[in-house]
């Protein structure tokens, strides 16, 4: 009895976790359509994975065929008997499919060249199309093809009809060895994934529909569709992967798997998240030590790469941390599985969607460390998908559409136009430089220097162009000349503004004071100058600064990883190490972030990033006095509530009152007493 209530009570203590049972791997899908069709075929086809592909004879309603014939050879060496028949079309022929269900079909076309003494399959030209989609345009099996060929799809039929059209070219034939079209799950492809660049939301997924170019088991062996639930097979990595001894292949039981809540192995079953490819040498030094796979894709289409990741390599939560780039670009930054699943061992995808206008040189996938010494240097792959994405009229193959339309553009045709316009621009730009060249006056060398009609060559200093002869110091780079803005040398400012006289201050910026000024033809300008030794520079760097490593370049992006893992204080200025109030910094780094999100409308208004501010500043000021450990006891400064204008009266704020706030900015530079002169902070 003893045992029995410790054992009930460890049962009650236990958390409840949205974890699937391991037993959930193998969860069955009942395809609502399930059409398989064995063109050509003498007699029903089982295929191992139990799945029957019925003849034509069986099968003939679907069939819409003028002129056909079927041939068939007992003795090809294929890998299922499926392509051991065969449907040749001489002209437009259809199949017409009656749904169940709409939706989410998989449409899968079987090829194999079977050897016939009046067609040769190896020359056979032909397009195939659905009711809205071009699958294949003028399609051709490569002349070496010796194994069968799978051109596998994912339509969204909206009709209760699909059809599917072989459309043989001019002189030649079409043909088919079989066809499925099976519904797949609802919830199989959601709306929305991750744009690569610039980095964002990308939503309307389930309006295209996709050709599935690759589907990789990463780290693991060749799955069939015996193994899987969606009759899919995952296929080896090894060709694929650049470097193969920069990789290693781990594994686990597929019982380890948990899948969480929302995703199933109908996403992917367990046997690709127990297998992973991870780094060979995860202690190594070398900061660009990352595992890349290559792949070769249509560069006219966008594609939605898919990948799976499943934490199996990792002892205890929180151990690992690694980046995702994809073409060269950052897709993922800082990838923490354990704070998105919150366990080992539980699987997660992600959807990113690459623009055509980034596949120039083929697709490249590539998983690497952080550089920061941050848990175990490791970085894994379990699986990866990779799907092209319909055009602007609806092919997946080709630039036409069904009615004959023409896509908007190619990559071939923006480059070449973009190319042309360059070129244009240049010659241009160039007759331009001469025809003024040959126009300029006799006294030329006097009046003006090279620069009053020489675009500025910046050098890295922050002079201008100035006259060898006339040692004049105007820059001469005026609106009147090239209808640009003036470039001004550093000793024009410092003429302009009485050399930063601080008498001419007229106000102080984030980075620096604002000087009054007054140029050479009279005009009054404000002249910010850069302070180095800024009091709000909490990083000391710049924002974006792509000489560092690439998950360093955006300090924001930067900076929120930290901020995730709670380990903020490791960017920070050393200088500024201990001298920062954890509590003021903690609501420093909480007003940064939420001016971050994606979307405007969850940005905070100009407003409440004000209280935010003068909050944190509160309590930097409290902490900087040595008032945090004497009053222990006493409540924590008070601030007024957020509000859409910041307050500006001494009956408001605690603050002093505005008048008082500017001369205390000018005296001190440090810009906060200005924060609460503004009004009417409802901007985001």
């Amino acid at each position: 009895m003893a045992i029995l209530l410790v054992f009930l009570f460890a049962l009650s203590s236990c958390p409840i976790t949205a974890f699937s049972a391991s037993s959930s791997n193998n969860a069955a899908f009942t395809p609502q359509d399930n059409i398989l069709i064995d063109s050509g075929g003498k007699s029903s086809n089982t295929l191992p994975d139990g799945r029957v592909f019925k003849t034509d004879q069986e099968s003939k309603q679907y069939l819409k065929t003028n002129k056909d014939v079927q041939v068939s050879d007992d003795s090809a060496n294929v890998s299922y008997p499926i392509y051991q028949s065969a449907r040749i079309f001489m002209e437009e022929s259809t199949y017409a499919f009656e749904l169940t269900h709409p939706g989410w079909h998989w449409v899968r076309l079987h090829f194999f060249p079977l050897s016939n003494k009046e067609f040769d399959l190896q020359k056979a030209t032909f397009t195939v199309s659905t009711d809205k989609y071009v699958l294949l345009y003028n399609f051709k099996l490569d002349a070496n093809t010796t194994q069968s060929v799978l051109k596998e799809y994912m339509l969204n039929v909206t009709d209760p009809k699909l059809s599917i059209k072989f459309t043989p070219m001019k002189d030649s034939a079409a043909f088919i060895n079989a066809i499925e079209v099976v519904s797949a799950p609802d919830n199989l492809m959601t709306d929305q994934g991750q744009a690569l660049f610039p980095v964002n939301s990308f939503d309307g997924l389930s309006k295209f529909s996709y050709q599935c170019v690759y589907r990789l088991n990463v780290g693991g062996p060749f799955i069939n569709s015996q193994n899987d639930t969606l009759g899919r097979t995952w296929i080896s990595d090894s060709n694929f992967l650049k470097e193969k001894n920069l990789a290693k292949s781990v594994s686990v039981g597929s019982n380890v798997i948990k899948y969480p809540e929302g995703v199933t192995p109908l996403i992917a079953p367990a046997s690709v998240y127990a297998s992973a490819s991870a780094m060979a040498d995860s202690q190594t030094s070398n900061q660009n030590f990352n595992m890349t796979w290559d792949f070769d894709v249509d560069s006219a289409f966008s594609y939605v790469i898919r990948m799976h990741f499943c934490d199996i390599v990792s002892k205890s939560l929180n151990d690992l941390y690694f980046n995702v780039y994809v073409n060269g670009k950052m897709a993922i930054s800082g990838l923490d599985l354990s704070s998105l699943t919150g366990a080992l061992a539980t699987p997660y995808y992600k959807d990113i969607v690459v623009n055509a206008s980034f596949m120039s040189n083929g697709l490249s996938v590539q998983v690497g460390p952080m550089n920061e010494n941050t848990g175990t240097r490791n970085a894994l792959l379990n699986g990866l998908e990779i799907l092209k994405m319909s055009n602007t009229v609806d092919s997946l193959d080709g630039e036409f559409g069904v009615d004959g339309q023409q896509a908007s553009s190619t990559n071939r045709g923006t480059v070449a136009a973009v190319g042309f316009a360059m070129m244009f621009g240049a010659f241009v730009g160039l007759g331009a430089m001469v025809i003024k060249w040959h126009k300029r006056p006799q006294d030329w060398e006097k009046r003006n220097s090279f620069s009053s009609w020489l675009l500025p060559l910046h050098t890295g200093d922050a002079s201008s162009f100035m006259s060898s002869k006339s040692g004049s110091h105007k820059s001469g780079f005026t609106s009147s000349t090239l209808g640009l803005g003036r470039y001004f040398s550093f000793s024009e400012l410092q003429e302009a503004t009485n050399n930063f006289d601080s008498s001419a201050i007229i106000g102080v910026g984030g980075f620096g004071n604002v000087y009054l000024g007054t140029i050479d033809d009279g005009s009054q300008v404000a002249v910010k100058r850069g302070n180095p030794q800024s009091e709000q520079v909490l990083c000391c760097r710049p924002a974006i600064n792509p000489q560092l490593p690439r998950e360093q370049v955006n300090l924001a992006e930067w900076a929120m990883q930290w901020k995730r893992k709670g380990l903020l204080e490791k960017i920070i200025d050393p200088q500024l190490v201990g001298s920062i109030n954890p509590e003021s910094m903690k609501k420093f780094a909480e007003a940064a972030e939420k001016c971050l999100a994606e979307h405007g409308v969850d940005r905070p208004t100009m407003g409440d990033v004000l209280w935010n501010l003068e909050y944190a500043l509160q309590l930097q000021e409290a902490f900087t006095q040595g008032k945090t450990e004497e009053d222990e006891t006493k409540p924590t400064p008070t601030v007024p509530a957020p509000i859409s204008a910041a307050p500006t009266s001494a009956s408001d704020s605690d603050e002093p009152p505005a008048e008082k706030k500017t001369e205390a900015a000018v005296d001190d530079h440090s810009g906060t007493a200005m924060f609460a002169q503004f009004a009417g902070l409802n901007g985001r």
